[in-house]
C-alpha cells in the first residue's frame, strides 16, 4: 500500500483549501527564486549526487561547488500569458558548468519524459556553448524505460563499438525518489522529505533542508500573489484536460470519416462500410 503524502500546509483558494506538497512546482519556484535558499537547492542536489557517486565511484559526475547562480521558472509561472517554458531550475557555478534540475511528479506527461530530457539535454549543451550542461531529473514516479528498476540511471554519450566516452562530460541523471526513499541513508531521508513521507528526518543536512522548506512554505503562504497563481494553474489544468478530450473526439471523428470514405471509394456500399467500422470499433473497445 502506497504511503500517503503529507503536505507542508494549505493555501486558501476561492474553491477551498489546496494542499501544498514539497514537490509542488509553483512552491519550489517561489522558494528558490529567493537567493537565501540557493544553498539549500545546492545541498539538496549534492546529497543526491553524493549517493550516486558512492554507488558509481568512476562517474564523471561531481557535486556542485563554489558560488552559484540559480535561475527559476517563477517569472514564467507568474505571467500566465507566457507560453514558453524551460526547466525548473538552472544552477550555474564559477566555472560556467550548469546543472539543470527538474522535480517531476508524474511519469506520464503529454510529451514523454524520455523525449523532453533529450530535447532539454541538447538545448542545454548548445546554450552553454559546449561547456558541461548536466541534467538531474528527480522522479516521484518511476519511468521504467530509463530507470530499468534501478534507483539511479545516468546516461552519457559513448562510442557504440568500443564504449569510449565522448569528450563532453555532460549527462542525464534520472533518480527514482520512491526507491531511494527506502534506503536508510541521508539521500533516502531526503527522498522521503521530497515525497512528503516524513516530517522527522534524522540526518543533520536533511533536517536543515526540511526546515528551509517549512520556512519557504510560510513565505509562500503569505505571498498575496500565490492564490492567484494557483487558481490560474488549476484553471489551466481543467482547460488542458477539456481541450485534450475535445481534440481526441475530433481526431476520432476525422479518422472515422476518412476510413469510411476509403471503403466507399473501394466499391463497398455506404451501409456496409459503416457497419464494418462500427464492428471494428466495438472489437477495439472490448
Amino acid at each position: 500500500m502506497q504511503q500517503k503524502s503529507i503536505p507542508l500546509g494549505y493555501i486558501d483558494l476561492p474553491d477551498g483549501s489546496k494542499p501544498i506538497y514539497p514537490m509542488n512546482d509553483i512552491f519550489l519556484n517561489h522558494m528558490f527564486e529567493n537567493t537565501a535558499y540557493w544553498d539549500i537547492l545546492r545541498l539538496t542536489i549534492n546529497i543526491i549526487l553524493s549517493a550516486y557517486i558512492t554507488q558509481n565511484p568512476n562517474t564523471k559526475a561531481k557535486p556542485v561547488s563554489g558560488e552559484i547562480k540559480v535561475r527559476t521558472q517563477f517569472q514564467h509561472l507568474l505571467n500566465n500569458k507566457n507560453t514558453t517554458r524551460d526547466q525548473d531550475f538552472k544552477i550555474q557555478d564559477n566555472s560556467n558548468e550548469v546543472t539543470y534540475v527538474e522535480f517531476q511528479n508524474r511519469a506520464r506527461t503529454n510529451i514523454p519524459i524520455t523525449l523532453r530530457t533529450v530535447e532539454y539535454f541538447g538545448l542545454g549543451i548548445g546554450h552553454n556553448q559546449g561547456r558541461p550542461a548536466h541534467q538531474i531529473w528527480l522522479l516521484a514516479e518511476d519511468v521504467e524505460s530509463v530507470l530499468h528498476e534501478a534507483v539511479f540511471a545516468r546516461y552519457i554519450l559513448k562510442e557504440e563499438v568500443n564504449g569510449r566516452e565522448h569528450p563532453s562530460t555532460s549527462g542525464i541523471l534520472y533518480v527514482s525518489l520512491a526507491k531511494l526513499s527506502n534506503e536508510r541513508t541521508p539521500a533516502g531521508e531526503l527522498a522521503s522529505v521530497l515525497l512528503g513521507r516524513t516530517e522527522s528526518p534524522n540526518d543533520t543536512d536533511v533536517k536543515k533542508i526540511f526546515a528551509a522548506f517549512r520556512g519557504g512554505f510560510d513565505e509562500f503562504r503569505n505571498d498575496k500573489e500565490v492564490p492567484h497563481m494557483l487558481s490560474l494553474r488549476e484553471r489551466g489544468w481543467e482547460e488542458g484536460i477539456a481541450e485534450g478530450i475535445e481534440q481526441g473526439i475530433t481526431q476520432g471523428i476525422t479518422q472515422g470519416a476518412n476510413k469510411l470514405l476509403e471503403l466507399i471509394k473501394s466499391g463497398i456500399d455506404p451501409d456496409t462500410a459503416l457497419k464494418m467500422i462500427t464492428n471494428e470499433n466495438k472489437q477495439q473497445d472490448a
